[in-house]
């Protein structure tokens, strides 16, 4: 997430909100400077607090993460190649997603293939 998240969150905060950065701050159980660097790029919140945010502005992940309306657009190659395009990310894909980027790269690994492991079954 960079400065256009918290520009993005502002925005919806006074969009989709009549809250104060305050309110917000208290909603979510932090202070206020922390939720204002949010709002500034500074600071990034994690997925629990994501999500409590998605559910005070009353958006999904994609709008809060600022994708289109119609959602995040994942393609991926098959084994033969051809790449399938996914629509938009279900809720729980997208809590996925958001857990698995804030992995290390070895957690990354053991996820990559324990999955390798379900799907050849």
């Amino acid at each position: 997430m960079s400065k256009s998240f918290g520009k993005h969150l502002r925005d919806l905060r006074k969009t989709n909100s009549k809250y104060s950065q305050q309110e917000m701050a208290d909603m979510l159980n932090i202070s206020r400077s922390t939720y204002t660097y949010y709002e500034t790029g500074k600071s990034e919140p994690g997925q629990e607090k994501l999500k409590t945010i998605c559910d005070i502005l009353n958006v999904d992940f994609n709008t809060l993460l600022g994708y289109s309306d119609e959602g995040l657009v994942a393609t991926a190659a098959s084994d033969d190649g051809v790449e399938e395009n996914f629509g938009g990310l279900t809720p729980s894909e997208e809590q996925i997603i958001l857990a698995y980027r804030s992995m290390n790269t070895e957690e990354k690994e053991y996820i990559g293939k324990q999955i390798t492991k379900i799907v050849k079954g």
